[in-house]
Formats: structure tokens, C-alpha cells, sequence
């Protein structure tokens, strides 16, 4: 199709969508500026705000303690020191606030900044684009809902553009049943649909409609071509920009908020506040404490700048900032492992452990990655999606896209069906397929047998498995399959001339768009393009690609029609079978798609044919046994028929004919399709031929080494004859397609890919839920989630598709993918009577018609006429066990269907839908709202989709992180690329990058997916930030702990104001941050993790002061005896040599006439007592730590050594805090008379850190305990499904 004169190059199309999406961009910040052009200050000030570790309270805190060391410093008469420690407060205030400012600013334009370098890609590669033709997907590629594509003419070639690269002024082919991907108008002027709206499906109007009784000759609907008048990619543009700052907050930072400030903040901090400055205004007013600075200014500050986060957010910042950067380095080093490298099993008694995968990345990449977030690069999104707090803390892992992405693209033979004469062969892997009566009195199945008596064929199904690492590579599972070759050669010879024969791809592809649109006012029929590259299966067979060229296509016919709804909707009891009595049964749209092929050598013609075996059976009279033609009879056509429909229901199921031609079809009607009336009995009666006799089978028994023997029709008895005049008019073309011989079936499924199957496992192992949002029915889903290793018993998936949505609707959504859908519009809830009168009702059916089995005719009725031969599309009355499905379809559970119903039953019943792993009929706007409904019940969500689905924006916004998947494409046969792979940036991968703006990773579906170890990295570093978080505050609340005991027992503070800021920014956070550093251990993926619905709440408080008040606790009662102990000791030698008194033994009052009450902060004793409980402080803290670095064991079962990072900080600590100690103290000695330190203090101070450390063991046994019982909790919570209406 050439239309140079209109279309636009690749050129002009790139320029026009970067001014496009430029003007979108611009409309947007205007809009954010005249909304709130600062509402990052906002989110990283407000106190309620999740999105900051700081916020204006501690920051006025943090002010008013540099403000109190100031005035300290001009009222009172202290050293410069004070000054100094003021400036260092408001600088590293400075830096915490500044570093807030600066992440927020980012988080609000990292979405931006993301389409400014697509700007960028898109302004480059507009200059020098040299995209042809086969650099884009093929025009015939099999449709794919994963894939959004659209025939498109650019360069004058029409080619099959990208969704996301359509711009406005855009010539597109619109196909028949085809649904617009924006609003365009037509360029014909007499067209029926002028316009065509986003979404709207452009059905042609046809003439006659299906009210026909005689074949008739259908002209082809055409596509038209139409010009878009908008470009559709700026609706996701738009919907990604609004939406990027409206994700749930992650889990960790929900953690960090409640602990820092719904309880530091607003419970401790206050109550500090209080203490202080009560006891201060105590000591001062009624003890008559001289040194009102210290009182009221120094103490205080001390007291409560451990409780404000002057430093947390400079440390909490940087550490996700390396530990995203690290995150990505591993991403793109995992890419590298290849296929069983990937995960590694093994067996630790009922567990299974995934070992951890070193993966080799630089730590250039590290440094290069760090530096690019600290800089918001929008190649890392950081902010707006932090990936590594969602894979840290992810409880449900959802996947939206089932072909390519968690399947193969293409399907794959999985049985291979024909017929035999009874013989004593061997029976086949499937040999129950035959029987007719395996319904027994109380449901139990009968003995089955090989044949059925009152059939002259045998049936035969053949496995076949494919290769789990390369699809293309198939073998029957039957190690004496080639028996039955002389049955499979006419399959493979049909494979090769017309189900993967390039030269009938185009016409293939005009018929499947004309049937979509003649199924479009059905809502009994769906439209299947169920052909499918077999090659492999052909080569297996024994053909061999040659074998192609010593025939010649000579014609391509088209046949189709309708069915009745009343046939349709027939009660059948394989339907209660299914016990889906109120269903609504949709089956195949029956069409049949046959060429005519030239033997080069002797000239003869053969007709071979392939589609829905309803129609195709129709057209048959006799089979192929493998030595004969054999005439078929009702029993033959019901065993066809039962696995045609049960193999439809969840596979793509194609059968295939045969028969020598003595006629030559007109050339005119490869243009024309054959509509047929919906009841063609009298038709197929009409043009039935004797018996044949004995022949030339030809095609049957092919020798594609020697001349091929002259073929004869069945139908005609002549030998040698010319042949006749074209075939011209409907009835001639309805009779060359008459009189077939049928040779067979091939049912084809996609396989779940291996590596999705071990993720899923592994998941599942620790407590991970896989959620499959699939777009397809309960039962199709639910055989392919059985492939996939998901659950799918009774309890297992809920429909998302409302009662109220029409199935016209649904049923068009899925024209190209589903073989068959079905719909179940039953209601939820049942009364018992109900229940019991419909049990009692179906029993008497099924009596009823096991009774009437033994007469095959049942299967037409009550009333046998001359037609029964002739096979109905509809479900047979078979209730053979063996199919391809064994589903209870009940809702026993009395789950809810429907979106709508989703929240009321939570609410109101159970939590179910919740633990389920299955939601099918899934729309895009059903999918957002049960992620929506799934994240205000407390489940972190991560969304795997596919990066070529124009339908996923929304949902990827949705999610808390997403992850977007370049599907695999499906090949129209494996012999041919789908597209010619680019030097540069090819098509496919600019679409890519405009889909997957809002993604965190872009992952290419060719290479290995280690999502579960990122998982593990990821929560092993959420685990160990938290952990960290946890000791930091513990730390810094036993810092004001050892001050508000001291201050309560009226003992002056036992740290300047000096030591606190060395303690709270360099100690604490040197020693906390050194926990991250513990190597990944892939235990971490035992633990299951929480929801993120924690709340403040005081059980939560009293297990806190329970747990980690009796680790810190002997901390602050020993620093408190022993600064007591040493100020009694230096007191009572003070006032022996001096006239003074001691108060409260341990406070001096020197002085008779002028009093002064209290040390002075410059004594020795002060001075002395301060820097040995400032090493005590340092040692305990270290020896506390030992139990913070590995939280699940005890420190005997793992040493914590393994943390080298943590080893070197303690070993430095510890040194500079003994070497400090000792400067100072011998620097001071001379200065003051020194009093002799008692023994007592001596041993207490350095056995202590020894009686805590094993304290801290005792209660991290019983902290081990709770765990270990939340954990079983949890693991048991995570494996029940039993709700409020479950029937066990």
C-alpha cells in the first residue's frame, strides 16, 4: 500500500511528538505553579508529613538548643566552647533541612525531569532516525493484548507503529473490529463512522446481516484509513505527570515516622521537656542552686538534643541513597546470569532456602549511581517510586500481562488428536477421551473403555511437551509415536502448505479482521486466531522445509457463519458438569480457512483446510486411519466434536481436512469470503457422495522425495479425468469445499516460562503473594495459573467483571486472544432451598441423560432426523474426565464478583479477596481500583507489566513501585523475526522509554528476571536500616535517659553539652550505620514482614519499653550509680579537707555566709566523673551493638565478626574514647586536688558492659520468641483462605 503523498516520514512524526509532549510538559508546570508551585517545602516541613525525617517542631527545638547555648555563652561566664557547639548545631541543622528541601524538590520534579531526557532521546534521534520497514514489528505478527501496535503509514509504507509513537496527523489503517487508539476522523468521505473516538471500535455496517438461507459470496471488509487529530500517548503523558506524587508513602518510611515522630517526638520529647525544666525551676526555687545558666539553659538543651533529628536525615538520606545505588548496580549485573545461574535451591528440613547470588558489579557503578541520585538524574527513579523500600517490604507482587511476559508468546502443540481403526495397538496417553459414559449412580465415574461400541474409529492424543528453555523444540511424550506416522504426515504436510506458509499470512490476516467484525453483535461468539506457527511439530513429523517447493499455491478460499443463539444457549450437562448452570457459553466463532494446492510434477490439486472443527466437521464425510479412508459416524463426529469443545475452552484448538480437487476455484473468490446459513444441514446432506472406494490417497500418504500420485476426489469416481471449468458462484464454492476428509487436531496453550514458575516458588516461600490480574475468563486463567504453580482450588480467584458489564462488551475487549470466554452470571448468595432444589434438579438431569446415553443421539436431541450426522457448536454432552480441564467452577466460598463487590465484603464478611492469587476478567480500571483497595488494606504492591501495553500507565501509577517488561513478540512462524534488530535506538525501545517513565526498572523479557534476589537485597537492607533506625533512637534516648535520671535524683548533668553532640553525631551514627554493612543472608527471605497499616498504639509502646527498655535500661541505672557513687565518694573527701557540708551526699555547700550549693562545671571531680561516664557511655553502647548485628540469632549461634565494617568502628571507638579519656584526665590532673576513685566503681565500671551484654542476650531470646511466633502467625495467615463462608 503506497500512500507517500499523505503519510509522514519517521522524521516528521518524532518532531511533532517531541513538540507534543513539550507542550504538555509546559501546560503542566503552569498548572503546578498556579495550584502551589511550593508544596515540596510543605512535604518536607509539616508535621504529619511522611515524606520527611524532619520536621518545623524539631526544627524550632533545634534552634531554641543553639539559641540557649548562645545566651549561655553571654550571660553566663563560659568558654568559647559553647559558641562553637552553637554553630555546629544550626550547621548540621542547616545540612539535615537543606538535604529535606533539596529530596523533596527533586520528588516533585523527578517525573519531569524523566520527559525532559526523553525530550532529549526524542530531539536527537529526530535528526538522524533511519528506521525501514523491518525495523518494525511484522504487519502480520499475531495480535497480542500485551502488545499495543497499530497499522500505520509513515515514509509511504504502511508499517505496525508502537502505540506510543502515533502522533496527530497520522494516516492509520483502522481494520475491521479493530478498536481506535484516538480520536481521528476517516478520509473517506461516504464512510459510516466519520469519527472515531479513543477506545471506540470501528465496525463497518454489513449488508444481510446473518439472516441468510443459502451460501453466500461476502465482499471482504476492508480497513479504512483515518487521520488521527490528537496524539494518543499524552493521555499517559498527562496521567503519569499528575500522578507521580500520589503513591502511598513505603513502609520503612511509614516505620520511621511513627517511631520518630508520632512517639519521640510528641510523647518523649514533651514529656523531657517537662521533667527538665520542673526539676530545674525544683533546684532553683526551693535548693537555692546557684547556677541558674546551667539550670535553665544547658541542662535542658542537653537533655533533648538527642531527641531531635539534627544529623538522622544527612545519615537516613545518604544510606538510601547507596542502597538504591547498589540496588541498580546488582540490577544490571544480574543481567549477565544466565538462565539455571539465576537461583539455586536447597533443601534444609521442611524448608527450602534460596541461596544468595554474589553478583559481580564494580563499585564504580555504585559511586557512578550514587552520584547520579544525589544529582536526580532521571535515569534512577528515586523519589517518587523508591523501589528499594517497596522490594524491601513488598507483600504482593502483581503481574498484569500474561503473553509474553509470564508465558511464551507463542502457543505450542500440546495434543495432537486423530482418528484409527480398532486395532490391538497400544493405548494413547489420553485413552479415556472415547468414552461417552463415565457418569455413574452417586457421581462416581464408570469403568472406561478404549472405544466407544458404537464407533468404527479409535481415538488417539498424543502428548507433546515442549523445551523449557527454547519453545520451538517439541517431542511427543509417547517414545512409540512413530507408529501412528502414516496418521501425522498429512498434518505435517498441512502445517507446511497453509499453517505456516508465508503466502497466506496477508489473506489470514484480512479474514481474522472480518470475522472480529461479524462477531461484534454476537454475544454468544468470540473471534480466535488460533493459527499458529507448528513448523517444529512438522519437522518432528519428518518434513523438512524443502519439501515446500514442489508445490505451488494456487487459491485461498474463506468460509464463516453464525450460529443461533438458541443453539448456543443450550442447557448441556457438561455445562452442570461444570456447575455453571446459569452460564453464558461463548465458543469460537466457526470459520474455516482452506487453500488449493498445485503438485508441481503431475499437476494435481488438493484442497486442505484448517479452522473451528465444528464447521470443518461439518464439511467431512470419511477420515484418514493411516491406511484408509474410513467414512465418519455420529460417534466419530461426538468424540471430535467433545475434544474440540473441551480443548477450546482453555486452548487454541485448530482442526485440520483434506480433499482432492478436480476444479479449479475462480481467481475472484480469493477476494470474496463464503458466508454459510447457521443451520447448513440440508446443505452438507445435499452435496454428500457414496462410500468412496479404495484410492490414490495422495496428500494422506505423502512422499515428498518422489513424484507424487495423481489425486482423485471422493466425490467423484472418475480416474484420469481433465479437469473441469472454475468454480465461480457461492454454491460451486461451497461444494469444492464439501466431502473432506478429516486427518485431525492439534490443541496449542501457552506454556508459563521456567524462570516465572521458580519465581513464583520462591515467593511464595517467603511469604510474598503473586497476584495474577488476568484478562481472560475464570476457567482459561485458571489452567494457565495451575502452569504457573498458583493455587486454583475452590478458593482460589475472583472474577473482577461486574454483573452489570454486558458481555458484548467484554467479549470485544478480547477478540484476537481468547479462544472461548465464559462468563458466569450467577448470583453470590444462595438461599438453602434454593441450593437444594437445584441439586435435586441437576441430579435428575444427569440420570436422565445417562439413562439416554446408550443411543448417541442424545447428543441431537429427542428427535433423530436424516441430519444428525451434522455436529453442533455447542458443548457436547460428554462427561469424560480426561479433558484438558477438571475445574470445580462453583463459588462455593461465595467469593464476590465483580469489582464493586470487593469492599463491601471486606468490610462486612471477610478478608479473602485479599489472599487470593487469581483476579480474572480483569479491566485496566478494575485492575487500579482492587490495587487501590489492596493498598488501603495495608498490602505494599509491586507491579510487573508489560512496557508495550498502552493500557498499563494507569496501573503502573497505581502500584507503590512498578516494573516494566519489554515482552517477548509473537512470531506468525518461528522461521522468521518478528523485526530487523537496530543499530541505535530502535523503535521498540524508544516506545519503551516513553512507556516506562514511571517505572523504576525497564527489563527486557529476553533477559534473565532475578526479581526474587532483588527482593532479597532489598529486604535485607530495609531490615538492616530499620535495625539501624532502632538502635539510633535507642541510643539517643538513653543518652536524655541517663540526663533525666541524673537530673531526677538531683545529681548535676554527666555530660556537657560537648559530649552529647560527640555522642549524637559521631558515635551514634558511626556505630549505627555500621549495622548496614552485615553481608546479605538469604535467611532474610524467611521472615515474612508486616502490611503497611501500622498504627500508633500503646501495645505497640508498652512492647518497646518492654524489649528495648530492658536492653538500655541497666545502661542508665549503671551510668547513674556510677556518677553517683563517684560525686558521694569526691563529696564526703572534699568536705573533710574543706568546711562544707554535703547535700543529699553527694552535693557540696561551701561557704558559710555566702553559700554555694552545687559543683561548678569546672571542677575536677565534675570534669573527671564526666569523661569516665562518657567512656562507660561509648562501651556499653558497643556492647549493645554486639546484639543489633544479627537480630534473629543469639550472638553464640553467630558471631557478629562477619560485619567487618561494624568490627573496624568499634575497634576505633573504643581506642580514640580510651585515648581521649586518658589525655584529658592526665591534662586536668594537676589542676585540682585528685581524689582516689573507690574499688568498688572501678569493678562495677568494667564489668558492666558484660552484665548488660548478657542481659541484652537474655532478652533477645525472648525478643527471638516473639518473633518466631509472629512469624508462624504470619506464615499461617499468609496460607489461609478459609473465610466467613467456607464450606469446610
Amino acid at each position: 500500500m503506497d500512500n507517500s503523498g499523505t503519510s509522514l516520514s519517521n522524521r516528521e512524526a518524532l518532531h511533532i511528538l517531541y513538540r507534543e509532549i513539550e507542550t504538555v510538559l509546559h501546560q503542566f508546570r503552569q498548572s503546578q505553579k498556579r495550584r502551589n508551585s511550593k508544596s515540596w517545602i510543605k512535604d518536607s516541613l509539616h508535621h504529619s508529613s511522611h515524606k520527611t525525617t524532619i520536621n518545623w517542631i524539631s526544627l524550632c527545638f533545634l534552634i531554641w538548643s543553639a539559641i540557649s547555648l548562645i545566651l549561655a555563652y553571654i550571660i553566663g561566664d563560659y568558654s568559647n566552647i559553647y559558641l562553637l557547639e552553637a554553630m555546629m548545631i544550626l550547621l548540621f541543622t542547616t545540612l539535615s533541612i537543606s538535604l529535606e528541601l533539596y529530596d523533596n524538590y527533586l520528588r516533585h520534579k523527578e517525573m519531569s525531569k524523566g520527559v525532559e531526557h526523553i525530550l532529549e532521546i526524542l530531539k536527537e534521534e529526530a535528526e538522524s532516525v533511519q528506521w525501514k520497514e523491518e525495523n518494525f514489528p511484522s504487519l502480520f505478527m499475531p495480535t497480542s493484548p500485551c502488545i499495543t501496535l497499530q497499522w500505520t503509514f509513515r515514509d509511504g509504507k504502511l508499517i505496525n507503529l508502537p502505540y506510543s509513537l502515533l502522533v496527530k496527523d497520522d494516516i492509520i489503517l483502522v481494520r475491521p473490529g479493530q478498536i481506535s487508539p484516538g480520536y481521528c476522523e476517516c478520509l473517506e468521505k461516504n464512510s459510516d463512522q466519520p469519527l472515531l473516538h479513543a477506545k471506540e471500535v470501528y465496525a463497518p455496517h454489513i449488508k444481510d446481516g446473518n439472516m441468510i438461507s443459502t451460501p453466500k459470496i461476502r465482499k471482504p471488509l476492508k480497513g479504512a484509513k483515518y487521520k488521527l487529530l490528537e496524539t494518543p500517548y499524552l493521555g499517559n503523558l498527562r496521567i503519569m505527570l499528575e500522578q507521580a506524587l500520589d503513591r502511598p508513602s513505603t513502609h520503612l518510611t511509614h516505620q520511621q515516622h511513627i517511631l520518630l515522630v508520632e512517639m519521640v517526638q510528641r510523647i518523649i520529647l514533651p514529656i523531657a521537656i517537662i521533667v527538665f525544666y520542673a526539676l530545674s525551676a525544683l533546684k532553683y526555687l526551693h535548693l537555692k542552686f546557684d547556677n541558674d545558666v546551667a539550670l535553665f539553659l544547658l541542662y535542658p538543651t542537653n537533655g533533648i538534643l538527642p531527641l531531635l533529628p539534627m544529623i538522622f536525615p544527612l545519615v537516613w538520606n545518604l544510606a538510601n541513597y547507596i542502597g538504591l545505588a547498589r540496588l541498580h548496580a546488582i540490577f544490571f549485573a544480574s543481567k549477565i546470569v544466565q538462565g539455571q545461574e539465576s537461583f539455586s535451591l536447597e533443601e534444609e528440613g521442611d524448608h527450602t532456602i534460596v541461596e544468595h547470588i554474589h553478583f559481580k558489579y564494580k563499585w564504580v557503578s555504585i559511586i557512578r549511581n550514587f552520584f547520579a541520585i544525589l544529582r536526580g538524574d532521571p535515569e534512577i527513579l528515586a523519589r517518587s517510586a523508591n523501589i528499594l523500600h517497596v522490594l524491601g517490604s513488598v507483600t504482593a507482587l502483581c503481574c498484569v500481562d500474561k503473553k509474553g511476559v509470564l508465558s511464551w508468546p507463542n502457543p505450542t502443540a500440546e495434543k495432537v488428536f486423530f482418528l484409527h481403526n480398532k486395532d490391538d495397538s497400544p493405548s494413547s496417553s489420553l485413552i479415556n477421551v472415547g468414552d461417552l459414559d463415565s457418569d455413574s449412580a452417586g457421581g462416581t465415574p464408570s469403568k472406561r473403555t478404549f472405544a466407544s461400541p458404537h464407533s468404527s474409529g479409535t481415538v488417539e492424543v498424543l502428548d507433546v511437551t515442549h523445551n523449557h528453555h527454547d519453545p520451538a523444540k517439541l517431542h511427543f511424550d509417547d517414545p512409540r509415536w512413530n507408529k501412528h506416522l502414516s496418521s501425522l504426515k498429512p498434518l505435517g504436510l498441512s502445517i507446511l502448505l497453509n499453517t505456516c506458509n508465508p503466502s497466506t499470512e496477508k489473506q489470514y490476516s484480512n479474514f481474522c479482521s472480518h470475522i472480529t467484525c461479524e462477531a461484534q453483535n454476537s454475544e454468544n461468539l468470540v473471534p480466535v486466531s488460533n493459527r499458529r506457527c507448528l513448523c517444529e511439530l512438522a519437522k518432528i513429523i519428518g518434513f523438512v522445509e524443502e519439501a515446500q517447493k514442489i508445490f505451488n499455491l494456487e487459491q485461498k478460499l474463506c468460509s464463516f457463519r453464525h450460529l443461533q443463539p438458541e443453539t448456543v444457549r443450550r442447557d448441556n450437562k457438561y455445562a452442570r458438569s461444570l456447575q455453571m448452570a446459569n452460564s453464558k457459553l461463548k465458543v469460537p466463532f466457526p470459520h474455516m480457512f482452506a487453500v488449493v494446492i498445485r503438485e508441481l510434477s503431475t499437476g494435481a490439486m488438493q484442497l486442505l483446510s484448517e479452522g473451528t472443527a465444528d464447521i470443518l466437521l461439518d464439511s467431512c464425510i470419511d477420515y484418514w486411519d493411516g491406511k484408509d479412508l474410513c467414512p465418519l459416524t455420529l460417534s466419530d463426529r461426538k468424540r471430535i466434536q467433545d475434544f474440540y469443545q473441551r480443548a477450546s475452552l482453555t486452548s487454541y484448538c485448530t482442526a485440520f481436512s483434506y480433499r482432492p480437487l478436480n476444479r479449479t476455484p475462480a481467481p475472484a473468490l480469493a477476494s470474496a469470503y463464503l458466508e454459510l446459513p447457521s443451520d447448513c444441514k440440508h446443505l452438507y446432506l445435499c452435496q454428500r457422495s457414496p462410500t468412496p472406494i479404495h484410492i490414490n490417497r495422495g496428500v494422506l500418504e505423502p512422499n515428498t522425495g518422489v513424484p507424487l500420485p495423481v489425486f482423485h476426489s471422493t466425490d467423484s469416481l472418475l480416474y484420469g479425468c481433465e479437469f473441469e471449468a472454475e468454480e465461480i458462484d457461492a454454491d460451486g464454492c461451497f461444494q469444492m469445499q464439501c466431502n473432506q476428509v478429516f486427518i485431525g487436531m492439534i490443541s496449542m496453550q501457552y506454556q508459563a516460562l521456567t524462570d516465572m514458575v521458580h519465581l513464583i516458588e520462591q515467593l511464595e516461600r517467603a511469604c510474598i503473594r503473586f497476584v495474577h490480574f488476568s484478562k481472560e475468563n475464570e476457567l482459561r486463567s485458571r489452567v494457565f495459573s495451575e502452569k504457573m504453580g498458583l493455587e486454583s482450588g475452590w478458593n482460589c480467584h475472583i472474577s473482577l467483571l461486574s454483573d452489570r458489564n454486558s458481555n458484548l462488551e467484554n467479549s470485544r475487549a478480547m477478540s484476537f486472544s481468547a479462544p472461548s470466554a465464559i462468563n458466569v452470571d450467577q448470583v453470590t448468595v444462595r438461599f438453602d432451598t434454593e441450593v437444594k432444589n437445584q441439586h435435586s434438579s441437576d441430579q435428575s438431569t444427569v440420570n436422565e441423560s445417562r439413562d439416554g446415553q446408550q443411543d448417541t443421539s442424545v447428543f441431537f436431541g429427542s428427535h433423530n432426523t436424516s441430519h444428525d450426522w451434522q455436529s453442533m457448536s455447542c458443548l457436547t454432552d460428554s462427561t469424560d474426565q480426561s479433558a484438558p480441564i477438571n475445574f470445580d467452577m462453583s463459588n462455593r466460598a461465595q467469593l464476590p464478583r465483580g469489582i464493586d463487590k470487593i469492599r463491601p465484603h471486606i468490610e462486612l464478611i471477610d478478608n479473602v479477596p485479599l489472599l487470593v492469587s487469581l483476579f480474572t476478567d480483569c479491566t485496566p480500571s478494575a485492575t487500579r481500583e482492587m490495587l487501590h483497595i489492596m493498598q488501603d488494606y495495608g498490602e505494599i504492591v509491586c507491579i510487573v507489566g508489560s512496557a508495550a501495553n498502552c493500557d498499563n500507565t494507569g496501573i503502573f501509577m497505581q502500584a507503590d513501585a512498578s516494573v516494566a517488561v519489554e515482552p517477548l513478540y509473537p512470531q506468525v512462524c518461528q522461521k522468521r523475526l518478528v523485526y530487523v534488530p537496530y543499530d541505535g535506538i530502535s523503535p521498540i525501545t524508544l516506545a519503551r522509554n516513553l512507556n516506562s517513565l514511571a517505572c523504576s526498572f525497564c527489563i527486557g523479557r529476553e533477559d534473565p528476571i532475578n526479581l526474587y534476589h532483588l527482593v532479597m537485597e532489598s529486604r535485607h537492607f530495609v531490615t538492616s536500616i530499620w535495625n539501624t533506625v532502632q538502635f539510633w533512637v535507642c541510643c539517643c534516648a538513653t543518652v536524655t535517659g541517663v540526663q533525666v535520671a541524673c537530673s531526677i535524683s538531683l545529681v548535676p548533668s554527666p555530660l556537657t553539652t560537648g559530649q552529647v553532640l560527640w555522642l549524637i553525631s559521631i558515635v551514634i551514627p558511626f556505630l549505627s550505620a555500621s549495622l548496614i554493612a552485615l553481608p546479605v543472608d538469604a535467611e532474610v527471605m524467611k521472615r515474612p514482614l508486616g502490611k503497611n497499616n501500622l498504627a500508633f498504639s500503646w501495645n505497640i509502646m508498652f512492647f518497646i519499653f518492654w524489649c528495648y527498655g530492658l536492653k538500655f535500661l541497666p545502661t542508665i541505672l549503671t551510668i547513674l550509680v556510677t556518677f553517683w557513687g563517684i560525686l558521694t565518694s569526691h563529696c564526703q573527701h572534699l568536705c573533710e579537707m574543706r568546711n562544707c557540708t554535703c547535700l543529699f551526699q553527694h552535693t557540696p555547700i561551701i561557704g558559710d555566709v555566702e553559700k554555694t550549693i552545687g559543683w561548678v562545671d569546672q571542677d575536677w571531680t565534675l570534669n573527671s566523673a564526666r569523661l569516665l561516664m562518657l567512656l562507660l557511655i561509648v562501651t556499653h553502647f558497643v556492647a549493645i551493638s554486639v546484639g543489633f548485628v544479627h537480630r534473629g540469632h543469639l550472638t553464640i549461634q553467630k558471631i557478629p565478626l562477619s560485619n567487618r565494617l561494624w568490627v573496624v568502628t568499634i575497634t576505633v571507638f573504643l581506642i580514640l574514647q580510651v585515648l581521649y579519656t586518658a589525655l584529658c584526665y592526665h591534662i586536668h590532673s594537676n589542676q585540682e586536688i585528685e581524689f582516689n576513685l573507690p574499688s568498688w566503681i572501678m569493678y562495677f565500671g568494667i564489668f558492666s558492659p558484660f552484665i548488660v551484654l548478657v542481659i541484652n542476650e537474655l532478652v533477645k531470646y525472648q525478643e527471638i520468641g516473639v518473633n518466631t511466633r509472629f512469624q508462624k502467625r504470619a506464615r499461617l495467615d499468609f496460607g489461609t483462605k478459609l473465610g466467613m463462608n467456607s464450606p469446610f
